[in-house]
């Protein structure tokens, strides 16, 4: 029986579990609709390494693929960002991303950008 999962599976599944424990200790609720799109997303720029283009390019890339609503994606990952827990991002921010906590970066643009580039190499 030939299996359905090609050589990628244990990479992604390594950035899936990493990727959504970091989301949760920089204090992105964990039951929110725009926390699992934001995962989503990011996994989707890591393996289909798309650093280089931008997040509207990106976003009608990831919502044309996973045959998402645009309006619905946008609206959920930025309010996961604007309910942001800052106590938790301020205290991990620079534990897991290597970067001091501006709320600068917590722009939809600015925070898938900074996590994908975590997990380019």
């Amino acid at each position: 029986m030939k299996s359905v999962y090609d050589a990628c599976t244990k990479d992604k599944v390594k950035v899936s579990y990493s990727l959504y424990a970091i989301l949760f200790e920089l204090g992105l609720n964990p039951s929110s609709k725009g926390t699992i799109y934001l995962k989503e997303l990011i996994e989707y720029i890591v393996l289909n390494n798309l650093h280089d283009h931008s997040y509207k390019e990106i976003l009608e890339l990831f919502v044309s693929y996973k045959h998402y609503k645009l309006k619905n994606v946008k609206d959920n990952i930025k309010n996961v960002l604007y309910r942001i827990d800052y106590t938790k991002a301020k205290k991990n921010f620079e534990k897991y991303l290597s970067i001091q906590f501006d709320p600068y970066f917590l722009s939809p643009n600015k925070f898938i950008s900074i996590i994908a580039l975590k997990y380019k190499d």
